[in-house]
């Protein structure tokens, strides 16, 4: 099931996506709708639906963490599409300008570093030599990141005016479902209620400036590109086999895998919650693998990971 975040005059409505072409189906309407059609009157259907599926996804997962009466909405939807009982009240159409960041506004993103290795065996300037020196993998380490930073995932990349060293970097993102705290390997994944895309964004002349602090650096404007939507776990069959790439005006930079992760999923979750409570739709963006580029004002970047849909943003000089 995927859930994408459309921006309307009455605010962010929940959609189900890639439903109806071309339009996103309202998970609230889509519930009165059926409810409809079952009976209840609509007043009644309005007030439940309020109570059942109210707010952003943190509070359906917090709510409901398996997502269950999303999901029966969803069911019907999908056996409805096509009978004209998704009326014109249920639908919106799905210009990606319109969408937002499908994962609301979390308690807390979590932005995993150095995860990934930085040069691949093979590649121009590897070392390839028996003889290289050992890779020493470091101990899992990340930083937060700044709840305000979210954009859709078509809105524009700020560039901000004090810096001049730009990195996105695409990101495989897992989200949260029940509160969790010192995870083992074993419950780890059964925290996770779904994966998004993350393009998490970074100003690393910023970062320098500030004693290689990071949380300035990536705590910008729309340092946080998210979406296109939400898919929940059981859509993915594993999330360490999944390809990473992004473009820069159309030209290749990064082609990976979450297979080359130095710390799985599991080991990233045990290790944060540790220290730190994780509650339902709280973000942990994994890393990202080799070759993010710089970008400068006037470039288009895109980035797209396996099942999860792309984001496709512009750059423009923050004014």
């Amino acid at each position: 099931m995927k859930i994408a975040s459309r921006r309307t005059p009455f605010g962010d409505r929940l959609c189900f996506p890639e439903v109806v072409p071309r339009q996103l189906i309202d998970i609230q309407a889509a519930f009165v709708r059926r409810s409809q059609t079952e009976g209840v009157h609509r007043d009644d259907a309005l007030a439940r639906a309020r109570r059942a599926l109210s707010g952003d996804l943190p509070a359906l997962l917090q709510a409901d963490p398996e997502l269950t009466a999303v999901r029966r909405v969803f069911d019907w939807a999908v056996d409805h599409a096509g009978t004209g009982d998704l009326d014109e009240d249920c639908l919106w159409s799905d210009e990606p300008g319109r969408l937002g960041p499908p994962i609301g506004r979390p308690r807390t993103i979590w932005c995993m570093l150095a995860n990934f290795p930085r040069e691949r065996p093979g590649a121009v300037g590897a070392v390839t030599s028996d003889t290289a020196p050992q890779r020493t993998v470091r101990g899992p380490q990340g930083c937060l990141k700044a709840i305000s930073a979210l954009a859709g995932p078509h809105d524009d990349l700020r560039y901000p005016a004090i810096s001049e060293k730009v990195d996105p970097e695409m990101e495989l993102a897992v989200v949260i479902g029940p509160r969790s705290r010192h995870l083992t390997p074993e419950t780890a994944m059964g925290a996770v209620a779904g994966y998004v895309g993350f393009c998490d964004i970074g100003s690393r002349d910023v970062s320098e400036r500030d004693n290689n602090r990071m949380d300035r650096g990536k705590g910008f404007d729309t340092y946080g590109i998210t979406g296109p939507w939400f898919v929940t776990a059981d859509e993915i069959a594993d999330p360490h086999r999944l390809s990473i790439r992004s473009w820069v005006n159309g030209e290749l930079r990064q082609d990976g895998s979450t297979a080359e992760m130095f710390h799985s999923i599991p080991d990233q979750l045990v290790w944060l919650t540790e220290a730190l409570t994780l509650a339902p739709g709280d973000v942990l963006s994994t890393g990202t693998p080799l070759g993010h580029p710089l970008v400068r004002p006037g470039d288009v970047v895109r980035g797209e990971i396996e099942g999860l849909g792309t984001v496709e943003n512009r750059v423009v000089l923050d004014k």
